[in-house]
Parts: structure tokens; sequence; C-alpha cells
């Protein structure tokens, strides 16, 4: 049985209380619903505030990755900014509100588990969701920056990464560190389908159309009002 794969009419616990706890079956509540062998993509991000961009790239991950499903990480802060997103309750609900997508879940999962970097996110749940095949997905520019991660190459050597970049971003990506270091496991993008049944390490780079539009303008315009923490 995958996480969250348990009795739906069971009363949901805090992950907040279950981590107090120590009671890792009590976490298993809180996540969308899994089972051994399923393909699952993980986007990170603040999603402050989640856009029309965010579901774009995520059916594109359905599609190219050959993804059974996707979970949007909607993290407490970003540990490389220096000022933090807007409260987590109100970028968890923008985002429940935007998805509608059989195949997407938004969890906050990183909040409730108590971790704050991805390499620790990952090791959280895989514990947690045993004979799941987890991808890591983001842009080519994070890929840039990928190396100054907190423990990247454990991400690397622990799940497939799924990089998908605008048009012409993929010279600076291939130039970063962490590209050049792992080039043996980089993955042809007309293989990418196959990129969740790889054992890590191993990376697929495709291009995907973008959309025009970011959180960064959202914020600027005034469109994306912070609630208070």
């Amino acid at each position: 049985m995958g996480c969250g794969a348990m009795d739906q009419r069971a009363p949901r616990i805090s992950l907040y209380t279950a981590r107090a706890a120590g009671n890792e079956e009590a976490m298993t509540h809180a996540l969308p619903p899994t089972r051994p062998g399923q393909v699952i993509g993980l986007l990170g991000g603040s999603f402050d505030p989640p856009h029309a961009g965010h579901l774009h790239i995520s059916r594109e991950a359905l599609r190219r990755f050959g993804l059974d499903r996707l979970w949007w990480l909607v993290s407490p802060g970003n540990p490389l900014k220096a000022h933090g997103p807007a409260p987590l309750a109100q970028r968890m609900a923008a985002a429940r509100a935007l998805v509608h997508h059989p195949r997407i879940d938004v969890t906050d999962i990183e909040a409730r588990t108590g971790t704050r970097h991805t390499a620790a996110t990952l090791r959280a749940l895989r514990r947690l969701c045993p004979g799941v095949r987890f991808v890591w997905l983001m842009g080519a520019d994070n890929l840039a920056q990928f190396h100054l991660w907190q423990d990247w190459r454990d991400i690397l050597d622990t799940v497939p990464v799924g990089v998908l970049a605008r048009p012409g971003q993929r010279i600076s990506a291939r130039l970063s560190p962490a590209a050049r270091i792992y080039a043996s496991a980089r993955l042809p993008g007309h293989e990418s389908q196959a990129l969740g049944r790889r054992d890590a390490p191993a990376w697929c780079f495709v291009n995907v159309p973008m959309m025009d539009i970011s959180s960064t303008r959202l914020r600027e315009s005034g469109t994306w009002t912070r609630g208070q923490k």
C-alpha cells in the first residue's frame, strides 16, 4: 500500500501533530493516495502566487515525462530567497482554487514534515511512500544554479530529474556545473517518457512552450495581495 492509501473514512490527523508524536503512519493520511510502482512528478516552489503558467508546465510534464500523477509542493519559504512569501494558507488556498486537474494534487508536505530543503523532503517522501517512483521537476533556470542547492548531488543520486525549459535556455543549462558533472546520466529528449522508470542518476531536458506570466510580475502588478502572516 502506498502513502495516503489508507481508509479514506478514517479521521485525517494533522501532520504537525504526527511529526511531534513521531507517528509516520498518521502522516500518510494527509498525503494524496498512491500505490507502489506509480510515477509521481514533484514540482516544488513558493507558488507566490500560483498561476496558469504553473498549471501549463504541469500538464506538459505529465505528458512529456510519462507521469502517472504530479504533486505541487507548496513550500513554507525558499531558502535561497531573502524575503518570505505570502502566508502558506493563502498560497495553498489559491493553488487549490486554480487546479482542477484529475492528476494534479496540491500539498504542503514540507511544512508538515518540517523539511526545508529538497533533499530532506525527498528522503521523507521516499520513507513515507515506499515503492513510489518520484521524479523531481524544475526549470532550466533552476538547473543553472542547482549546484548551490543543499545536498544537490543527493537529489540527483536519489531520484530522476525532469528539466523543462523555454526554447533558448538550453545553452546556459548545458553549461551548468550539475549538467557537466552528470552529463553521462542525461537521457535524450526523445526518450523522456522513460524518465520515471529509470534508476537515478538520470535526468532529461525538454523544451516546452512557456506562457508569458510569472509570479514576480503578478506581485509587482498588485494582482496578488499578500495577507497577514
